[in-house]
């Protein structure tokens, strides 16, 4: 899969300009690394631990202003950081602001700088683990306007450009490593969060829904989409992503080399049941820890999909059993 991987970043870099900083560093990881950690579920954990209250619009994106909020956050992050630390391997973390956007901040009436106070808060959180740190990425995250699970509401890509620009804007100022467009059901809105995310001139990616076929939730092919949106951006996305999806949905087997190549995440549910089933479930519902963990590890070995973690139903334990069975890369700078 090297060769395949290798061969994916020449053709991405045709079409890139001279290179930031923060681009170097986060293509560097996907180099160096044939294995890098990514978090579990955030918001549904904190909606079922009882602990905390999630704003009805903005989800968990408030709790950075309350000492039980930014408590109940840091728990949530330092379990996923230590177990990268123990496991000796590079982790992406990002940013509590998947409801984030303007009109969802405006219309709840906040004037705080939600999106670079989040920033700062995981700087801050990041800043703890002194050298080994540089282990740790902080990513941007924004999620799409409307219902995850319908894409029937997705934006159109114009549409979709104007709209999210300001949070991705904000978010960029603030200075994540990279932006991620997550959750995202549909192509259209997908584009023109990429086409955005171009002119913040930073590192990003783009993480798509699917279902069991392996497709988007509007219908479209990987292969498609990924194809759609390269050409589409003068500056394509480091890779794309797949989340809040079990990963035998991918039916990697099936997938074209170009998908491939170009899928370089996978954050994936504890369950297999379908979104219609697990959306609003009054219960936890998870399959086994270590048959999720081996078709995860399965992605990796196979077929080169590089930051693994968890979604929906996912705890620390999840991305533990990922950490203990796969060949970890070296780490810099790790302390004793």
């Amino acid at each position: 899969m090297n060769s395949d991987w290798n061969f994916a970043n020449a053709q991405r870099r045709q079409f890139m300009p001279a290179f930031t900083e923060r681009y170097m560093d986060i293509q560097k990881i996907l180099d160096d690394h044939d294995f890098i950690l990514t978090e579990a579920a955030v918001i549904e954990s904190l909606r079922r631990s009882g602990d905390v209250n999630l704003h009805p619009r903005l989800e968990n994106a408030l709790l950075i202003y309350e000492e039980a909020g930014k408590k109940a956050l840091s728990n949530l992050y330092q379990g996923f950081i230590n177990v990268a630390r123990k496991g000796g391997v590079p982790i992406t973390i990002c940013t509590p602001t998947w409801r984030a956007n303007q009109e969802r901040i405006s219309t709840a009436h906040i004037t705080n700088d939600v999106n670079g106070d989040a920033v700062k808060f995981l700087k801050h959180l990041k800043d703890r683990w002194g050298s080994w740190a540089a282990n740790i990425f902080i990513g941007g995250l924004v999620g799409c306007r409307n219902d995850c699970y319908k894409p029937d509401e997705g934006l159109a890509k114009n549409d979709a450009k104007a709209f999210h620009f300001w949070q991705i804007n904000q978010l960029a100022k603030a200075g994540v490593d990279f932006l991620i467009g997550a959750t995202l059901p549909a192509l259209p809105e997908a584009t023109g969060i990429a086409l955005s995310m171009v002119e913040a001139n930073i590192p990003y990616i783009i993480s798509f829904v699917i279902n069991r076929e392996g497709r988007i939730l509007d219908g479209n092919s990987l292969e498609h989409s990924f194809r759609e949106i390269d050409a589409a951006c003068s500056r394509p996305p480091l890779g794309y992503m797949i989340n809040c999806a079990y990963p035998s949905f991918l039916n990697a087997h099936k997938q074209p080399q170009m998908v491939l190549s170009r899928l370089i995440g996978f954050q994936a549910n504890a369950s297999s049941l379908d979104h219609s089933k697990l959306d609003g479930a009054g219960t936890l519902q998870t399959d086994d820890i270590s048959d999720w963990g081996n078709l995860m590890i399965e992605l990796n070995k196979k077929f080169g999909v590089k930051i693994l973690g968890g979604c929906c139903g996912t705890n620390y334990e999840h991305l533990q059993y990922i950490a203990q069975n796969v060949n970890s890369a070296q780490m810099r700078g790790a302390d004793t």
